[in-house]
């Protein structure tokens, strides 16, 4: 059965709305799953904050010239069902991976970021990268170190002119005691 004109309308505005808030997308064909699979895999993606839409492929790929993004070549074609990565891209890939495991009629054809078109060997690569909260605290321990670093380079000179002063003082205070052993001994 066609759909109308307004609904095509809506999912156009859907379709623009997740591109608009995704850090990239996946592509698979769902081709004989039943609706509590498909639900199965909309629940693990939610979790990682991702989403699972099973799409209209002529457009989706309006949305995605519309958004200035590459369409994906072969990608959209057959039934397809694509997810929205909105934080933790790589996660949602480990996800959908995990998924295509469980149930080989989920087949993973390949991704979309920005303009480039990744295929299902990619896909294993991106899986592997760490977490956008990993590469965070990454980025955080590189900048810290140099400024620890600074810190003790600083402290140094500090911590050396005490130890020379602390030094000098108990030469000196041995040097007071020997004088004042002699006057003992002279008196």
């Amino acid at each position: 059965m066609a759909i109308t004109r307004e609904r095509k309308e809506d999912l156009a505005a859907q379709y623009a709305e997740l591109l608009d808030g995704a850090s990239g997308l996946v592509v698979t064909e769902y081709r004989g799953m039943n609706v509590n699979q498909i639900s199965d895999v909309r629940k693990a993606l939610r979790q990682v904050g991702a989403s699972y839409v099973v799409t209209k492929n002529r457009l989706l790929k309006l949305a995605l010239d519309n958004a200035g993004l590459n369409t994906g070549g072969d990608l959209l074609t057959g039934p397809v069902a694509v997810s929205f990565a909105r934080q933790d891209l790589p996660g949602m890939v480990k996800v959908l991976l995990d998924k295509a495991k469980e149930n080989e009629r989920l087949i993973l054809k390949g991704a979309i970021i920005g303009q480039s078109v990744l295929n299902e060997a990619d896909l294993k690569t991106l899986s592997e990268l760490p977490s956008l909260d990993q590469l965070r605290a990454q980025i955080l321990g590189l900048l810290t170190q140099p400024a620890q670093g600074l810190v003790s380079v600083i402290a140094a000179p500090s911590q050396g002119l005490v130890g020379v002063l602390e030094s000098a003082s108990h030469m000196l205070a041995n040097v007071l005691a020997a004088y004042a052993a002699k006057d003992n001994e002279a008196a």
